[in-house]
């Protein structure tokens, strides 16, 4: 029975993107509530004669308007009709006008209940926004200047009133006061949830994508050990026949020996943040040294590094990880680019946040692989795994970091990973320029890491 009761007054937070359905359904309830305190105080009104008996069947009339409003407004909802930002405006409008005429009769602005105009200013800057809320607030203030001027004041007031011009400014000072506060715990509390949503639609994806990657290192695992065994006996078939010439044998060790980097690719991409060994480094001295190392190997590539010389730019990452992640975003765009492409890496200071770019000027990025930026096994490559962009999003995803692809202007492809700067704790501190032996990061038959 308490449960139900408390339900009664639950805000209306909901899946509806406008939520005015929800808000609507809510302002029926809290009108009912109303409806019957005014039957309530009737009877004490009209003993403490703040309510005149001649005043009673317009009292009467408009109390019977707002309870046949929200009948109908109670039929429609039940009758599946959608609510709108115009309908809650109207119908918040309809209390505003309702309670001003019972104020009208009952006293005006001296009526010791006119604070419940206030009730309204809250409604009004949580259930509406922009031009309807200004409206409803301007709406709001007529009301006041009206009950001021125009107001039957009964006898059980009549003697003990607050003179006019300190009681309007005062009244006039406390609404706004309500409604800036109320408009601003609305908009903060509209953000907390958009945040909470985004939130949680990240932390589910996460997860799936733990789930995914658990599942591969397991297969990973559980095939390793009949993938060698059935290396080694191939190798020992060749040898005892003499077949090591066989193209349909040298075939079948081929293809043993890229499930075998497909294996340690499952196995490699696999990313913890309680696993990273993290240290604070300067990223453009890390990623010059990668460059070369790459460009040692692709030499008819040419790979270009280009900083904002605008200083140190600490940042905190794994200096092995990434510089695997850093290779294989340039190898993507060298085998989109070709052999003989020019690729950038580009290093600059974006306020609180350091940005790393590799763009090429090759095909761009396939709309299926942005589609599905950070799930594995996805690639357009006849040859591919999808695990070479895999790798990079989930350190990213670990490091705090943000992977994002987009094509650049004139044709290719541009993928960016956004870094927080360290901030620096004193002057006298400077950051590791990491020196890091070369990683194992090229596949067993020389091709490119695929993304």
């Amino acid at each position: 029975m308490l449960e139900t009761f408390r339900s009664f007054f639950d805000p209306p937070i909901t899946a509806d993107p406008e939520q005015s359905t929800a808000k609507l359904a809510w302002v029926v309830r809290l009108r009912w509530v109303a409806i019957a305190a005014q039957v309530l105080t009737i009877a004490p009104a009209l003993e403490f004669q703040v309510l005149e008996p001649s005043m009673l069947p317009l009292f009467a009339a408009v109390v019977a308007t707002l309870a046949a409003l929200n009948t109908g407004t109670w039929i429609g909802l039940r009758r599946g009709t959608r609510g709108s930002p115009g309908h809650l405006m109207i119908q918040l409008g309809a209390d505003i006008l309702g309670l001003s005429a019972l104020l009208i009769l009952t006293g005006g602005a001296w009526n010791p209940m006119v604070p419940i105009l206030l009730v309204h200013s809250v409604l009004g800057a949580l259930l509406l926004e922009g031009r309807l809320g200004l409206t409803f607030f301007g709406l709001l203030l007529a009301s006041l200047v009206i009950i001021q001027f125009n107001s039957h004041i009964p006898p059980a007031l009549a003697g003990a009133l607050v003179p006019a011009n300190i009681l309007f400014p005062a009244q006039i000072v406390v609404v706004l006061v309500f409604w800036i506060l109320t408009a601003w715990l609305s908009s903060t509390l509209d953000q907390l949830k958009v945040w909470f949503a985004e939130a949680q639609e990240r932390k589910t994806r996460i997860d799936r994508l733990r789930a995914v990657g658990a599942l591969a290192a397991g297969l990973s695992h559980e095939f390793a050990t009949p993938l060698n065994t059935a290396q080694l006996r191939l190798a020992r078939v060749a040898r005892a026949h003499k077949l090591e010439a066989d193209p349909d044998l040298l075939t079948a060790i081929e293809e043993l020996d890229r499930c075998g980097d497909i294996l340690r690719h499952m196995a490699g991409s696999q990313l913890q943040p309680d696993r990273l060994s993290l240290e604070v480094v300067d990223l453009e001295p890390l990623v010059r040294q990668v460059s070369e190392s790459i460009a040692g190997v692709h030499e008819d590539a040419t790979i270009r590094v280009l900083g904002d010389g605008r200083g140190v730019k600490r940042v905190l990452i794994p200096p092995v990880a990434f510089s695997q992640a850093l290779i294989n975003l340039v190898d993507n765009s060298i085998e989109s680019g070709g052999r003989e492409s020019e690729v950038e890496i580009v290093v600059q200071r974006n306020g609180s946040r350091v940005e790393l770019r590799v763009q090429d000027r090759g095909s761009g990025w396939p709309e299926v692989v942005r589609r599905h930026l950070g799930e594995p096994f996805v690639t357009t490559k006849q040859e591919g795994v999808g695990l070479g962009l895999y790798y990079v999003h989930s350190l990213a995803e670990a490091i705090g970091a943000e992977l994002t692809l987009d094509d650049r202007d004139f044709g290719g492809a541009v993928a960016k990973i956004s870094i927080p700067i360290v901030p620096s704790t004193s002057s006298s501190e400077t950051p590791k320029s990491a020196t890091i032996p070369a990683p194992d990061w090229r596949p067993k038959d020389g091709r490119l890491h695929d993304v």
